[in-house]
């Protein structure tokens, strides 16, 4: 009762592509669209054939899960839900006859960002909250919240899921040792950016250097320093490090 269709737009964020999930068969929801890419919008609609979509579902607004969702519904003849678009809301359930697929918000990737839970199954969406094949995905400011994100990851193992299916990648087959490593990295990332400040303070770009070091891709670089940045904004809530002059320094005590 559920079906994938890869998108062709792999790239080091989107890993092989993105996966577009079909839930039901004669009446179905379809989970992240994707990418306005016409033979992808063209594989779903023949994935959903004569049946019938009662949602198309988008987890958030990002361009390589939402940008065809427009399309697609206007297509299927059905309605796009999503919290940008003020279209979804904690706890709408969308009905298919393969069982009710539930939206959970678990903002932290994105302000937006959503999961959709599948209780039938005991199986969660999860866009990207995380990616498959992975310990990490990206949070970073200004938009990344990595007190929310933890919260979010937190909101999905009460769920007790079997199986998650992310955006990006193969599922997770083992959720509460997935999102233990998750969150161990994060405390990781943590302590290294609280250690590299015991020596003075630093700006969030030279902490980049501190914490990544010569393993960080040249491409990749403005990304890890906006993601250093929501590391420094979610110890700075926990009371951990506070701004000063020359950057951000270590709170004594």
């Amino acid at each position: 009762m559920i079906r994938s269709i890869l998108a062709p737009n792999a790239s080091p964020l989107t890993l092989d592509g993105t996966r577009t999930y079909v839930v039901g068969r004669e009446r179905a929801v379809v989970i992240d669209p994707g990418p306005a890419i016409d033979a992808h919008l063209d594989a779903v609609a023949e994935v959903i054939g004569d049946g019938v979509v009662v949602g198309v579902l988008v987890t958030h607004a990002h361009p390589d899960h939402g940008e065809g969702a427009v399309r697609l519904a206007e297509r299927l003849r059905t309605r796009v839900h999503g919290r940008r678009a003020g279209t979804l809301a904690d706890g709408d359930r969308f009905e298919t006859d393969a069982g009710a697929v539930v939206a959970v918000p678990t903002p932290g990737h994105a302000p937006d960002h959503f999961a959709f839970h599948w209780p039938a199954e005991h199986a969660i969406f999860c866009g990207d909250l995380m990616i498959g094949g992975m310990d990490t995905t990206l949070v970073a400011s200004p938009e990344g919240d990595l007190t929310a994100y933890l919260d979010s990851l937190e909101r999905v193992r009460a769920l007790s899921p079997r199986i998650i299916h992310p955006s990006h990648g193969p599922p997770f087959e083992n959720p509460t040792e997935a999102i233990d490593d998750y969150i161990r990295h994060r405390r990781e990332r943590e302590a290294q950016v609280v250690a590299a400040l015991q020596y003075g303070p630093l700006e969030a770009e030279a902490l980049v250097d501190a914490v990544y070091g010569d393993e960080l891709h040249p491409g990749l670089r403005l990304l890890a320093v906006r993601t250093t940045r929501a590391y420094l904004e979610h110890l700075e809530r926990a009371g951990r490090v506070r701004r000063v002059d020359g950057g951000w320094g270590v709170v004594a005590g």
